[in-house]
């Protein structure tokens, strides 16, 4: 039951890192898809400075840190309930 409970978490773990390196992904892409003139140090991009594609990294972003988040919190149950007794 132990060596499930780490490959659980392990698992986990990989799919988190995952997650958050394809939010990083869309996020840059994201950038890259704005609109001409459009200063890349922002610190929020509201839809009006992006293109169609940027838009649609965007929705990618904001989804995958949210399946990130998620993640996170099972991650946060998990070693709850299989920690240390």
């Amino acid at each position: 039951m132990e060596r499930f409970g780490i490959a659980l978490l392990a698992t986990g773990c990989a799919i988190a890192i995952a997650l958050w390196l394809y939010g990083v992904y869309c996020y840059v892409q994201m950038v890259r898809h704005r609109v001409s003139g459009t200063s890349p140090f922002q610190m929020s991009w509201p839809t009006d400075h992006l293109t169609q594609r940027g838009r649609e990294f965007r929705r990618q972003a904001l989804r995958t840190y949210a399946w990130f988040g998620l993640v996170a919190l099972m991650l946060f149950i998990l070693t709850t309930i299989l920690g240390p007794r």
